[in-house]
């Protein structure tokens, strides 16, 4: 199989990247692409159907208001809209630029034996654990 000479992989090597960088990438462009045409629109759009239905925000309730306070400059409001939605959304930011960073050779990519099946315990039972202490969360805040 041919290796890169730059980063010293193979083409299967460096395919999560490849992928995730892409998909990451095109993702944010076409959120960037959408509040910049239509500032107001993804707000007016979008409309949580369990909320709508049961009163009560869903886990991911609060995401375009996220969007809609980052693209004002607002981290504390979009803090307070969901505080896991925009962990996520920075801990995305921070791959895609590794994730570009090991397709262009400049890194070497990171392997975690320890995320391969089967999954540790703690992270088993730790994410859908934040998961619902945010859920709590925006259910009390009233998002």
């Amino acid at each position: 199989m041919p290796v890169c000479e730059q980063s010293g992989l193979t083409p299967v090597d460096s395919s999560p990247e490849l992928l995730w960088g892409s998909v990451g990438t095109a993702v944010a462009a076409a959120g960037a692409v959408l509040f910049a045409v239509a500032p107001g629109v993804p707000g007016r759009l979008t409309q949580c159907l369990f909320k709508a239905g049961t009163g009560v925000p869903c886990p991911t309730c609060g995401l375009t208001r996220v969007l809609e306070a980052l693209a004002r400059g607002d981290l504390a409001a979009a803090l307070a809209a969901n505080p896991l939605a925009l962990l996520v959304m920075g801990s995305g930011l921070l791959y895609l630029g590794y994730a570009w960073l090991v397709v262009a050779g400049a890194l070497r990519p990171v392997r975690l034996g320890w995320l391969s099946p089967p999954m540790p315990i703690w992270l088993r039972w730790g994410l859908p654990a934040v998961l619902g202490v945010n859920w709590v969360y925006l259910i009390l805040a009233g998002v």
